[in-house]
C-alpha cells in the first residue's frame, strides 16, 4: 500500500530571480493580470514578462482575483488554490513560501542534507516532506522571534476596522482574543498543512478580506494613522505620516498586512488543533551570492548569545566564550 502523500507548495513570484522548482514546489506568478503595470519596483521589463511565462503558472486564470494583487499581496495566491485546487492535481497537503523565503524542512529530521541541490538540502522535495508529515499535521513559519521585528502596529489597530467578532468568525475572534495574551504571530503567510485545513481557512479568511477590501480606503488609512499617533513613538508618527501624505493619504498595501494577521490567527488556531503534532520550522532566505555574502561565509563573528561568540572561518564554526565587559559605574 502506497501511503505516499501528494505534496504542493506555492512558491510565490513578481519578478524574474532564481527559479525554485521540483516535484514538490510550483511557481506562481502573482498579479500577472496586471504585471505589466507600473508598480513599486516599476515597469516591468519583456524579458522579465516573458521569464515569468515561461517558468511560472498564473494566479490569472480560472476564477481569479488576480488584479488585487498590489492590495493584498500573495493572498491572490492562495484564492487561485482554493478557486483551481485541482490544477495543481488535488493535492493531500499544501504549503505556500517566496522565492526569497524557503522553509528549512531539513532541520526537522535534526540532520544536515548534504547535497549540491539547494532543494534536496533544504529538505523541500516529496520523499523528505512524506517522512515529516507523517509526525505532523501542520508546519508554519517561527513566530517567537518575529514580534519585535514584524509588529510594529499592534494588532489592534488592525481591529479598528476589521471588527471581529463572536458572531461574525467565531475561530478568529477566539483567537484575536488570545493573541492580546500571547502575542503569537506568524508572519509572511508561509505555510504547509492538510487540504481540508487549506479549505477551512479559506472559508474563513476571504469574507474578512472582501469586507476590508470594501471600505473607504482613505477612512482605514486615517484610522490606522491616529492610532500609530495615538500609541506610538513620536519618530514612527512622523515616518508613517509621510508615508501616508506620499501615497495620496492612504497606506500601501495596508489590506494586505491586516490578512497577514487574519492569516497567523487561524496558524494559532491550528497550532492550538494538533497540539503535539505541529512545528515551527526554521527559514532560509534565498540571496544572491555577492562578494560581501561570500566573504561571510568564509570569515565571520557572531555574538551567539550573552556568553559566547562564534567564528566561522570557511564553513567551519567554532564557539568560544565572550570577553566580560567592565561596569562603568557613574556617581
Amino acid at each position: 500500500m502506497d501511503n505516499n502523500k501528494n505534496i504542493k507548495i506555492l512558491v510565490c513570484y513578481h519578478k524574474k530571480n532564481k527559479l525554485y522548482k521540483n516535484d514538490v514546489l510550483v511557481p506562481i506568478h502573482c498579479g500577472r493580470s496586471i504585471a505589466r503595470q507600473k508598480s513599486k519596483d516599476g515597469i516591468i521589463s519583456e524579458e522579465e514578462y516573458n521569464w515569468l511565462l515561461n517558468n511560472t503558472i498564473g494566479d490569472d486564470t480560472g476564477e481569479n482575483i488576480s488584479d488585487l494583487n498590489r492590495d493584498v499581496n500573495e493572498m491572490t495566491a492562495l484564492y487561485w488554490a482554493w478557486k483551481n485546487y485541482k490544477e495543481l492535481g488535488n493535492p493531500d497537503y499544501i504549503g505556500l513560501m517566496h522565492y526569497r523565503r524557503l522553509f528549512n524542512f531539513s532541520k526537522l529530521l535534526h540532520k544536515k542534507n548534504f547535497s549540491f541541490n539547494i532543494l534536496n538540502r533544504l529538505g523541500c522535495n516529496q520523499k523528505t516532506l512524506n517522512r515529516i508529515l507523517e509526525n505532523y499535521s501542520f508546519i508554519s513559519r517561527k513566530d517567537k522571534d518575529f514580534l519585535p521585528k514584524y509588529t510594529d502596529y499592534k494588532f489592534e489597530f488592525y481591529q479598528n476596522f476589521i471588527n471581529l467578532s463572536e458572531n461574525y468568525h467565531s475561530i478568529l475572534y477566539k483567537q484575536y482574543l488570545k493573541f492580546l495574551e500571547t502575542k503569537e504571530f506568524y508572519c509572511t503567510n508561509m505555510f504547509v498543512m492538510k487540504r481540508e485545513d487549506f479549505f477551512n481557512m479559506c472559508e474563513e479568511i476571504f469574507p474578512v478580506m472582501f469586507d476590508i477590501l470594501g471600505k473607504d480606503r482613505k477612512e482605514i488609512s486615517r484610522i490606522f494613522l491616529e492610532n500609530i499617533k495615538k500609541f506610538r513613538t513620536e519618530k514612527e508618527y512622523k515616518k508613517a505620516l509621510e508615508i501616508y501624505k506620499a501615497n495620496d493619504y492612504e497606506f500601501p498595501r495596508l489590506q494586505g498586512y491586516s490578512m497577514e494577521r487574519i492569516v497567523s490567527l487561524y496558524f494559532m488556531y491550528l497550532h492550538e488543533k494538533y497540539s503535539g503534532l505541529t512545528e515551527k520550522c526554521d527559514i532560509k532566505f534565498m540571496r544572491k551570492l555577492t562578494f560581501k555574502i561570500l566573504l561571510k561565509k568564509i570569515f565571520s563573528i557572531k555574538n551567539k548569545d550573552d556568553k559566547n561568540k562564534t567564528l566561522t572561518i570557511i564553513g567551519i564554526k567554532i564557539n568560544y566564550k565572550r570577553k566580560k565587559r567592565k561596569e562603568l559605574i557613574y556617581k
